[in-house]
């Protein structure tokens, strides 16, 4: 009974009977897999869901992985996929129910792919998800921002900021919630807490023979060019894109969090027109 009285995280929990099943889609940016397991961002989104929902179990389901984009966690084929996608492995032969997901696409956006097109995969995904979980509630993220003072390099934060407007826009269509990470993230840096990154990979491998995720080795390398670039997310900035995905989702939903099973009128805005309109029952995924 303990157990249930508390939010639970894995990459592939079994839900107990009643748990409300969050589920992370994105990149590394939102796995995170490499910081300490209780750093990860769904765990540290776990520890504060339980403190604000008493009595409520969360599971968290966390799909990300590294390098991905929408285009290809739906639609790439590979042999160690045995000819699946990934969405069609890890998420509908994996993940038997999803009440609410957290979407955060566009940190590997390709550039030979029009922000139209990007939009369109995104709206794919949505009503993919739709289609497989009836009576899924959406909530749309946005992605870091840098410190163009000291990650510099890379694409700038104005051209990620473009592909996120077409993040905030299908939140506001579709009348999804949405969680601006990159909104967050330039406040905290404009207030002078600019260190929300990782150290960079090469260097950190080179010097240290692992990835740096902190500020430990800073007094030997900040002088040397490039330490300080890499977009990945360190402890801290975990720690403020689950207080950010937190505070999204009590202002959606203060009492309690929904369950796909619920008539959504009783439990927060509609996802989006037509979506709960089949009665729940597991992934079609067909």
């Amino acid at each position: 009974m303990l157990a249930l009285a508390v939010a639970g995280c894995s990459r592939r929990p079994d839900a107990p009977p009643g748990a409300v099943v969050i589920a992370h889609f994105g990149d590394s940016t939102c796995s995170t897999d490499y910081l300490p397991p209780s750093s990860h961002v769904d765990q540290v989104l776990n520890a504060r869901l339980a403190e604000h929902y008493r009595g409520q179990p969360v599971v968290n389901v966390n799909v990300c992985k590294s390098g991905d984009y929408v285009f290809r966690f739906m639609h790439e084929r590979r042999l160690w996929l045995l000819w699946r996608t990934r969405y069609e492995r890890d998420v509908c032969r994996s993940v038997p129910r999803i009440d609410i997901a957290l979407v955060r696409y566009g940190d590997n956006y390709r550039k030979e792919v029009s922000l139209d097109a990007f939009e369109s995969e995104l709206e794919e995904l949505c009503d993919r998800l739709l289609h497989d979980y009836p009576g899924i509630r959406i909530v749309l993220e946005t992605n870091a921002y840098v410190d163009p003072a000291h990650n510099a390099g890379g694409r700038p934060n104005e051209e990620y900021d473009r592909v996120y407007e077409i993040v905030r826009r299908v939140a506001r269509a579709r009348r999804y919630p949405l969680v601006d990470v990159f909104a967050r993230f330039r406040r905290e840096v404009s207030a002078g807490n600019w260190d929300l990154c990782i150290r960079n990979a090469k260097l950190s491998h080179e010097r240290f023979g692992r990835q740096i995720v902190d500020d430990s080795e800073d007094a030997a390398m900040a002088a040397v060019p490039h330490w300080f670039r890499n977009r990945h997310p360190n402890v801290r900035a975990a720690a403020l894109t689950a207080d950010e995905e937190l505070n999204t989702l009590v202002a959606t939903w203060p009492d309690r969090l929904p369950t796909a099973r619920e008539d959504p009128s009783r439990s927060g805005p509609r996802a989006h027109p037509g979506a709960t309109a089949v009665p729940p029952r597991r992934p079609a995924c067909g």
